[in-house]
C-alpha cells in the first residue's frame, strides 16, 4: 500500500508540475505566439500593400513612359515631314494657291506680305518659322469657302489669326498663315538632340 501510495504521490506531484508548466506555457508562451501570429499578419498586410503601391506606380510610370515614346515618334514623323524647302519655294506654292483659290471662289486679293524666316525657340533650334499675313475682300458668304479650301488646301501653313471686318465691297478678311519649316544647314536625323 506504501508503493501505491508512493506512487499515487508521485503521479500527484508530476500532475501538478505538468499543470504548472502548462499554466506557465499558458501564460507566457501563447500569449508571445500569439502577438508573434498577429505581427507576422500585420507584416504580410503591410507588405501586401506595399506590393500593390509600388505596382500602380510602376503601371503609372509604364504608361508615361509609353505615352513619352508615342509622343517621340509623333514628333520624329513630324520632322521626317516638316518641308525642308526654300522660302521662295514655299512662298511660291502659297500664291500659286491663294490665286487658285481667290479665282474659285470670287475673292479678290488686295494685298500679301511675306515674311522672312526666323528661328522658333531656343537658340540652336531645328526650326524655323514663315509667316505670311494677306487681306482679301468678298461678300460674307464666299470667304467660309474660301476659308475652308485654304486650310484643307495641304500647304504646310496654318492660320495664326484672322480678323474679319465689314467694307464697303463686303467682308473685309485680313489673315495671318505660318509655316515650320526645317532651318538650312540644321539637317539632323529624327530621335538626334540638338
Amino acid at each position: 500500500m506504501i508503493t501505491s501510495l508512493r506512487s499515487s504521490t508521485i503521479r500527484l506531484i508530476v500532475g501538478g508540475v505538468m499543470a504548472l508548466l502548462g499554466l506557465v506555457a499558458f501564460l507566457f508562451v501563447l500569449p508571445d505566439a500569439s502577438q508573434r501570429r498577429d505581427h507576422s499578419l500585420t507584416s504580410a498586410m503591410d507588405a501586401e500593400k506595399a506590393l500593390k503601391k509600388q505596382q500602380a506606380e510602376l503601371a503609372g510610370l509604364q504608361a508615361e513612359a509609353e505615352r513619352i515614346r508615342a509622343d517621340r515618334k509623333s514628333l520624329d514623323e513630324l520632322l521626317r515631314n516638316m518641308p525642308a524647302e526654300t522660302t521662295g519655294r514655299l512662298h511660291w506654292k502659297l500664291s500659286q494657291k491663294l490665286f487658285e483659290l481667290t479665282q474659285k471662289h470670287g475673292v479678290r486679293l488686295i494685298s500679301i506680305k511675306y515674311g522672312g524666316p526666323s528661328k522658333e525657340g531656343a537658340k540652336g533650334s531645328l526650326l524655323e518659322s514663315l509667316d505670311v499675313e494677306f487681306t482679301v475682300t468678298a461678300v460674307f458668304q464666299n470667304l467660309k469657302p474660301f476659308m475652308l479650301a485654304l486650310e484643307g488646301s495641304k500647304l504646310p501653313f496654318a492660320v495664326v489669326s484672322a480678323k474679319l471686318d465689314e467694307s464697303p465691297d463686303g467682308g473685309h478678311l485680313t489673315v495671318v498663315l505660318r509655316a515650320f519649316r526645317q532651318a538650312p544647314n540644321a539637317v539632323q536625323e529624327p530621335g538626334e538632340g540638338a
